[in-house]
């Protein structure tokens, strides 16, 4: 009995850290309207384009005239925090700090 309880209180905290990672995930999808329910399929998958997106954004511009650009939609998006410098891990192209 203690280690059904044990196990079932270990579920409930993973299955809350995924549905908390696939929230904060949400949060940085830009969808219209902001607030559309999305399924976790769904949010994987729209977060592959983004990223894709992204990268073909940076990979396209001409890195010495526009990178304010990109970089004011990053911040626009995302604000000045950790969450851009997170992006590089997504990134298939080198950062440049």
């Amino acid at each position: 009995v203690v280690r059904r309880i044990f196990t079932n209180s270990r579920e409930r905290w993973r299955q809350q850290n995924v549905n908390g990672a696939f929230a904060e995930l949400r949060r940085l999808i830009p969808t219209h309207p902001p607030d559309r329910k999305l399924s976790k399929n769904e949010i994987l998958r729209l977060a592959l384009r983004y990223i894709n997106f992204l990268d073909h954004l940076l990979t396209e511009q001409d890195l010495s005239g526009a990178p304010q650009i990109v970089l004011l939609l990053l911040w626009s998006l995302w604000g000045p925090s950790d969450r851009l410098r997170r992006l590089s891990v997504f990134s298939t192209t080198p950062t440049h700090h």
